[in-house]
């Protein structure tokens, strides 16, 4: 079993702590013999000026796992995509549909392409949908998405402004965020004018200047990051990325048998918010492993 990562930043750096911890729990409870993050330009730091498009950025990652699943032919794999780095793993998917069988489970995390009616089991629903369209993927009966609520690039209304400033644009989402951050408009004229509204504000309904209020607030939150720290807060039993792992290890002892310590060790029934007795100390371990 190997896990191949395409995080927001390219690859070219330690996963966050947050992703990490994430990480490291799902390699002890599928017993994979490693993590490797892709290599791949994405978006760098906030208010840098970037030459790539995220489609080329893309190709670039695609390659680079391609590169990677070639070189352990015979081991299954598990996918895990982060923020903008989730286009490389929907790519590749559609790149390579004769590797498909391979592909034990995908994770998707703040997933920019999330389907409105995709969220984990055991987890209320956290609102919106993805800010650069939907993808539901090559292998959806093997795929899971996280969100939170609030998330500014996996949680956005429908209805919200950006996402048709994203889908039109070249640029990964959290880089048209970035640029549009470098000068945030303090007017709802000035914010219909960095997002190319033609309509003039003697004509704005009620229901659009909303919108553009909405959008701010989209923005001030990608800003201000708010909704990080809620894919570790354990407010409904456990963390997100916990129930992430965990349900990833279930789905690969299914197919697999590779979880260590078998099903009754992080199983579903394990996180669940009807837990057991036998199970109580599990989870309880569960949520220390994510303090």
């Amino acid at each position: 079993m190997r896990i191949f990562i395409a995080d927001s930043d390219g690859g070219y750096r330690k996963p966050s702590r947050i992703l990490g911890r994430f990480v490291s729990e799902l390699s002890d409870w599928t017993g994979a013999r490693e993590a490797v993050k892709v290599q791949w330009p994405a978006p760098g730091g906030f208010g840098r000026r970037r030459s790539h498009t995220w489609e080329s950025a893309a190709a670039a990652g695609v390659a680079d796992l391609n590169r990677l699943v070639r070189l352990h032919p015979s081991d299954p794999i598990i996918l895990i995509g982060v923020c903008s780095g989730t286009r490389v793993i929907h790519d590749w998917m559609d790149a390579h549909p004769e590797d498909l069988d391979r592909v034990a489970a995908v994770g998707m995390i703040a997933d920019p392409y999330r389907p409105r009616d995709q969220w984990l089991d055991g987890m209320p629903d956290p609102g919106g949908q993805g800010v650069a369209g939907l993808r539901r993927g090559a292998v959806p009966d093997r795929t899971y998405w996280v969100s939170v609520p609030g998330d500014p690039l996996s949680g956005v209304r429908p209805n919200c402004l950006l996402r048709g400033v994203v889908r039109t644009s070249p640029l990964a989402p959290d880089q048209v965020y970035d640029e549009l951050l470098e000068d945030l408009p303090d007017t709802r004229p000035r914010m219909a004018a960095r997002l190319k509204l033609a309509q003039q504000p003697a004509q704005w309904s009620p229901h659009l200047l909303q919108q553009l209020d909405d959008a701010a607030e989209v923005l001030a939150r990608y800003r201000d990051k708010e909704s990080v720290a809620l894919y570790e807060s354990d407010a409904h039993g456990v963390s997100p990325l916990t129930r992430l792992a965990a349900l990833i290890a279930d789905r690969v002892d299914s197919e697999h048998g590779v979880l260590l310590g078998g099903p009754d060790v992080i199983g579903l029934d394990a996180v669940g918010a009807d837990t057991a007795g036998r199970d109580a100390g599990r989870l309880s371990e569960c949520r220390s492993a994510s303090a």
